[in-house]
């Protein structure tokens, strides 16, 4: 795996996940750069010295650095497949690569519009020309990128998770999480939680809406650029809790009574989700958002507006606590998705 990020996100969590489950099942797995999480799992690590990942603050100067940093991937050590899941790495790396190994992309989100969209997506075609397999985590993902990679290329690999960590404990263990993880105000009341990075593109500020609108309380669980805004936004009332960064995810979601989710436009299928609906709880959603086609299947709402979010509609909701925990461990379970990789890699080695 060849991929540098020092922001813990899903597209993080998604590779530690991997690499973990990988190397579980007897393969030999090393990432090359940085990634959250990935030696706290006891994987092997080395370092070929490259640039922070591409944003449109980084962009510029990342461009200048793609001739050294193609020369570093000789020091990558040979390998059966190389796996590459950064833009960066995708359009500056699998050149090389591919000449020594099959080279595998995943696609986590929807492709961005702008200037800096196209800008890539020129780059991106070309690199593609050297990809063998690309996975997308949606249909949505891929019908965006079949124009420029070709169908031939593309596979389908949802999104998945370790549902037994994500479980609903009994009555009693929850009561005691309920009493150990959340504000003593809360301790009596209906709560959401939110749990994801704190960026603007997903506009969290609807979700602190819904939950004053259905007089609920909030815990926000996360960190990102937007936090500070988020905690003005909620300044005025002590329905809403910011926890910042927490390792605690399922005993969080485990104290609470159902998830509000938003997502941003680019975002494909929302691991998110599928926590909150393994752990048994319904989820409220906002039409147009990637990843409302499982809301359905979680016992959730899709609403327009967060003051559509009424305390009844909670109440019925609520009822139905427990829907999605099927639906998650039938499609999203972690072996399954472990299963597509592994024939996928097979696939390209062959």
């Amino acid at each position: 795996m060849v991929s540098v990020s020092d922001t813990a996100g899903g597209a993080e969590a998604h590779t530690v996940s991997l690499g973990r489950g990988l190397r579980d099942r007897g393969h030999d797995v090393a990432l090359y750069g940085r990634c959250p999480g990935w030696e706290e799992q006891g994987l092997v690590r080395g370092d070929i010295r490259l640039g922070p990942k591409w944003s449109r603050r980084t962009m510029a100067a990342g461009l200048l650095r793609v001739p050294m940093e193609r020369h570093r991937t000789r020091a990558i050590a040979d390998s059966s497949v190389y796996y590459l899941q950064f833009k960066r790495e995708q359009i500056a790396l699998t050149a090389p690569l591919s000449r020594r190994a099959p080279v595998v992309w995943t696609e986590h989100g929807r492709w961005m519009g702008g200037p800096v969209g196209r800008l890539l997506l020129t780059g991106y075609a070309r690199a593609a020309e050297h990809v063998s397999r690309v996975v997308c985590v949606s249909d949505a993902v891929a019908a965006d990128l079949e124009p420029v990679v070709g169908r031939d290329k593309l596979v389908v690999i949802p999104n998945a998770i370790d549902t037994r960590r994500y479980a609903a404990p009994p009555a009693a263990t929850r009561m005691a999480l309920r009493q150990r993880l959340l504000p003593s105000r809360f301790h009596d009341r209906r709560v959401a939680v939110l749990a994801a990075r704190l960026h603007g593109a997903k506009r969290h500020d609807r979700a602190i809406a819904a939950a004053v609108a259905s007089g609920s309380a909030l815990v926000v669980v996360g960190d990102g650029p937007d936090r500070e805004r988020l905690e003005r936004l909620a300044s005025g009332t002590a329905d809403v809790h910011f926890t910042g960064h927490r390792d605690d995810v399922p005993d969080l979601l485990a104290a609470s009574d159902f998830y509000l989710y938003c997502g941003a436009e680019t975002d494909g299928t929302p691991t998110c989700i599928l926590e909150a609906a393994a752990g048994g709880l319904p989820i409220v959603a906002f039409r147009g958002d990637p990843g409302t086609e499982l809301i359905p299947h979680c016992g959730g709402l899709v609403l327009g507006e967060p003051a559509e979010l009424t305390a009844d509609a909670v109440s019925a909701m609520l009822e139905r606590r427990g829907t999605g925990v099927a639906y998650v461990e039938q499609r999203h379970g972690r072996d399954r998705w472990l299963d597509a990789y592994e024939r996928t890699f097979g696939e390209c080695r062959r």
